[in-house]
């Protein structure tokens, strides 16, 4: 691996790192910054032909990667490192491709759920392609009002998983009912999402945080997630998952019950397995 040594904050080099903490830096340059251990070195195992280089400071080394890796290296000053360090994890930082987002299709449509992600807080979109991957979601439509799914702290809620879910450009949260397929929203007034029987195909759309549906998709079906009293309301992305693993286990695909299994005790078991092996026993009670 080369390293390219940076001690100065006029480097180009280090300018462009640091853009790369805003989504306007993520976009412009198409590179993204993923930080924690467990995310980078999932990245790098997973998917190693997405990372374009590793970041660290002078007062350590990237454990996960090998002298003959062609992924270069930026070794910053401590203090560089600390302000590009947005999560203060003390550990190295991948630098991550970021693949281009394709227009949405509106046919052919694929089979299963299309979420649309309309969050603002990059937090909820990241957890919202965590859910996704979890739980078989076909593709995640990010909308014009979202956040960009590699911002950082999106990313950081996402993990590798902003890799294994297909990721398309949508419209604006105002135009889902242009889809050919069922529009499925989430409101408070909405039918029990318990009970409701998911169609094969369909479109899940989400509110945006705190003004929720607009208007003009109100006519699409709704769901709603029964509360206890003196709950108003649950986070976005949380009532995202939730709504999701109900339609994963609409569709048979939801973890499998255990079946209880008729039992005898033990010491009958034994009594009885006794009894058979005595010749005079022909099954009887005596």
């Amino acid at each position: 691996m080369k390293v390219v040594p940076i001690q100065r904050p006029n480097s180009r080099t280090y300018k462009r790192l640091m853009s790369l903490t805003r989504s306007r830096g993520v976009k412009s340059h198409s590179l993204a910054l993923v930080s924690g251990p467990r995310q980078t070195r999932e990245i790098a195992r997973d998917f190693p032909d997405q990372c374009e280089a590793v970041v660290f400071s002078e007062d350590h080394r990237p454990p996960f990667l090998g002298r003959q890796s062609p992924v270069r290296g930026y070794q910053l000053a401590r203090e560089l490192f600390r302000q590009i360090d947005l999560f203060d994890t003390g550990q190295p930082i991948v630098v991550v491709k970021v693949p281009r987002f394709p227009a949405l299709k509106q046919r052919p449509w694929p089979p299963g759920c299309t979420l649309y992600i309309p969050f603002q807080d990059p937090v909820n979109v990241g957890s919202a392609i965590r859910a996704a991957a979890a739980f078989g979601v076909s593709r995640a439509v990010i909308l014009n009002e979202a956040a960009h799914p590699f911002h950082p702290k999106a990313i950081r809620a996402a993990g590798a998983n902003v890799f294994r879910v297909p990721i398309v450009q949508g419209p604006s949260i105002k135009e889902p009912g242009s889809a050919p397929v069922p529009v499925i929203t989430l409101s408070p007034g909405g039918k029990d999402v318990r009970t409701y029987r998911f169609p094969p195909r369909f479109c899940l759309v989400p509110g945006l945080e705190g003004p929720g549906i607009p208007a003009g998709t109100r006519g699409a079906d709704a769901l709603a997630i029964p509360m206890k009293n003196g709950v108003e309301s649950l986070n976005a992305a949380m009532a995202t998952g939730i709504v999701l693993y109900l339609w994963q286990a609409n569709q048979g695909q939801g973890p499998k019950r255990l079946r209880k299994e008729k039992t005898e005790p033990r010491w009958e078991m034994i009594y009885h397995e006794k009894r058979k092996r005595d010749p005079c026993y022909r099954g009887g009670k005596g």
